[in-house]
Parts: structure tokens; sequence; C-alpha cells
């Protein structure tokens, strides 16, 4: 796992987290895989790749969200030795808490306080429960508004207009779905319910009652996305009663 962080593996990591995260034994090292995958995610970032390499990443993605909303609700997580190892903080005594200098933690604690810290940080309870919480809100919610902004350009799932009729396909590189049977139906299908899990997420960790409304408008939008798959999954079947 660290050497594939340390090499920037991120098909490694994706494969890492899920293997992980499907285990259900060791939920720090899976999201701490998630997270490093995903780290390099903007608004700027094209979502490439095959359908079944597309929606592996999105899945991995909703793992990730997932795993990042149970580790935001972890009650006193100051108390847990999991949450201790992965953001590398100690608990001292009289509820003083240790942040050492180039971690995640102690980095926000400088952002917050705009000086520039070369040493570890002492905070109180209070204060890291604030800063542990903020941090993780923010670098979830930028991670999935990125996704979900690229993914409105992901056009690999969709069917092509000639797929419904008998005239052959003649645009240059098409990426547009030109059979549309069960499989085809089941990724498209899958790759819209991961869109709408990650805006689910997304609105919960919104912070202005605008952008849940937004969110909420995209999602049924998505919804929308889902009935044309239902209406060619119709045709699909039709077509099959025909030869039968």
């Amino acid at each position: 796992m660290f050497s594939a962080i340390y090499k920037g593996d991120v098909a490694q990591l994706l494969t890492l987290g899920r293997e992980i995260y499907m285990q259900d034994n060791n939920k720090p090292a899976a999201l701490l895989c998630f997270d490093h995958c995903f780290r390099d995610m903007n608004r700027l970032t094209a979502i490439n790749g095959s359908p079944d390499e597309i929606l592996d990443r999105t899945r991995g993605l909703c793992d990730y969200a997932e795993l990042a909303h149970e580790t935001f609700f972890v009650p006193e997580p100051w108390t847990s030795r999991s949450i201790q190892r992965l953001f590398s903080f100690t608990v001292h005594s009289r509820g003083h808490i240790c942040l050492p200098r180039n971690t995640f933690l102690n980095n926000a604690f400088k952002g917050s306080r705009r000086q520039v810290l070369n040493e570890d940080a002492p905070v109180d309870v209070r204060r890291f429960c604030n800063l542990y919480q903020t941090t993780l809100r923010q670098r979830l919610r930028e991670r999935l508004a990125a996704y979900s902004n690229c993914s409105l350009s992901v056009h690999i799932f969709d069917p092509c207009d000639t797929s419904f009729s008998k005239r052959r396909c003649d645009r240059t590189g098409c990426q547009r779905q030109h059979e549309l049977n069960h499989a085809w139906f089941k990724r498209r299908l899958y790759f819209h319910m991961f869109q709408i899990s990650i805006l689910h997420t997304l609105q919960f960790f919104s912070e202005e009652s605008e952008q849940r409304s937004n969110i909420r408008r995209f999602g049924l939008l998505l919804l929308i996305c889902c009935l044309p798959s239902l209406t060619s999954l119709k045709l699909l079947v039709r077509a099959s009663l025909r030869h039968h």
C-alpha cells in the first residue's frame, strides 16, 4: 500500500482500496488508499477509459464517500486508536492533543491561523473536533463536487442515435453504445445510481441551502437520465420476444 502511495499508482490504489473495503477489516487503510487515489481530482479532470474502468473508478469514489462519512461521525474521534494512526496525532494528559508537523491536521491548523509554523501544534479537544470535522467536510465536498461536475461529460454509456434503427454509425471515433443489450443496460444504470449516491453524500457535506437545493435538482435530472435506459431495455425485450 505505501509503495503504491509513494509511486502514485492510482490504479493499484483503487484496487487495494476496493479489496480492503470489501474485506471490511481495515477501513482506515481503505480510506487512505482512496484518498490518495482521488487526491488530484478537480473540476478539470477528465473521466476517461472503458465503460468498466469508469464504473470501477466511480464505484471506488462511492466507497470513499461512505468511508469518509463514517469517519466523520466517529464519536469522540480523539479516543479512537485507528483515527489516531490515520491522522498521526497523539493524545496527552488533561485533554490536550498534539498535531505533529507536516501532517494533514497540522497543515489545516496552520492554514486556519494563517501562520507559518514549522512545529507541532497542541490543541484542546474542542478545537480538535472543530478542525477534524471542518477539514473532512471540505476535503470530501471538493472531490465529490469535482467528480459530479466532470461526470456530466461522460457519454460512453449513452446509446448512439443509430442504435434503434438499422442505420450504420458513420461517426469517426463514436464512443456511444451501438449494442443495446442487457450488459449495456446494467452498466449504464449502475453509473447513474453511483452518480446519485455521490450526490446524496455531497448534499450532506454542502453547507449552504442553495447548494443543497441545486444538488437535489441535479439528482432528479440523473433519475430522468435513467428513464432512457429503461425504455431501451423494453425495446430490447420486445425485439428478443419477436425472435423467439
